[in-house]
């Protein structure tokens, strides 16, 4: 398979879903670079330049939300499309800028758009996500989440397109299309973190983690324990106090857990064989 190249764009067919995985291990994609920023709700600068350094394939696993979200995917893009008179086809290429580093995948590209080729990104919302993520203003218009807004700009980086719209389905029965145009600035911005980024990988600068979120990647990489290997920390003052906050920090978690348990049981008593007990500002569903 030999890529095409436009300019210094590479396009690939990907073969199958683990050489996409594959593919994405060489680049930031356009769902990783608001990691960049502190942007992204699912992965931190600190636990991606690690699995990029690593470049270690992703195990990829889809829970129900995202395989329900796959199979209504092409139906609300032609939904979207036939209300506003597009034709559409999925984009299933996969774009590569091989000398920044910097790559994209899509949903859709609009093919007779009359300012020329678009994409078309979609977003199954559910009501609490759109309603706690994104901003409805009074006049209408809508702001998608912030790493939304950012994959948009980076998938325009990657393709030279400029423009996308996100098409977002609401609750199963809103349909919302929001049009964004190449924005140069934060496209620029993007590029240099990204450089940026691939330096700081070949000269083995490691970001500093931010806690509580890196946590779990912390304690992911060091969980290998070199058989019979001892440790003297009698004077280890950090280690002493880590060890004291741990001991602390489980303890009150075990007397938070009681509390709460405690609080559970009175609150039933005091409801007797109510199934549902309203409120102010509360409300209580207690049946089995």
């Amino acid at each position: 398979m030999t890529p095409q190249t436009i300019r210094t764009v590479q396009i690939i067919q990907p073969d199958n879903e683990a050489h996409w995985l594959e593919m994405r291990t060489k680049d930031i994609t356009s769902t990783e670079s608001a990691a960049l920023f502190g942007m992204s709700p699912y992965v931190t600068h600190f636990d991606l330049w690690h699995r990029k350094r690593s470049g270690d394939v992703p195990e990829f696993k889809a829970n129900e939300r995202m395989k329900w979200g796959n199979r209504l995917e092409a139906a609300i893009a032609h939904g979207i499309a036939e209300e506003n008179g597009w034709e559409i086809r999925p984009m299933k290429e996969y774009y590569r800028d091989p000398d920044a580093r910097l790559g994209s995948s899509f949903d859709f590209v609009i093919t007779n758009h009359p300012e020329g080729p678009a994409h078309l990104e979609i977003k199954n919302v559910d009501y609490l996500a759109f309603r706690d993520g994104w901003i409805e203003h009074d006049d209408g218009s809508i702001e998608a989440p912030e790493h939304i807004e950012m994959q948009v700009q980076h998938q325009m980086a990657v393709s030279g397109f400029a423009r996308s719209f996100i098409g977002a389905f609401i609750a199963g029965n809103r349909g919302v299309v929001i049009e964004r145009e190449r924005d140069e600035a934060v496209i620029a911005a993007i590029r240099a973190k990204v450089a940026e980024f691939w330096a700081s990988i070949e000269a083995g600068q490691e970001p500093e983690p931010v806690m509580p979120a890196d946590a779990e990647v912390l304690i992911r990489l060091n969980q290998y324990a070199q058989p019979g290997k001892v440790m003297d920390a009698s004077n280890n003052e950090e280690i002493a106090r880590l060890v004291a906050d741990y001991k602390h920090a489980a303890d009150q978690a075990k007397n938070w857990e009681e509390d709460k348990e405690v609080c559970k049981a009175k609150l039933l008593e005091a409801i007797g064989d109510s199934e549902k007990v309203i409120l102010e500002g509360w409300s209580i569903s207690a049946g089995i």
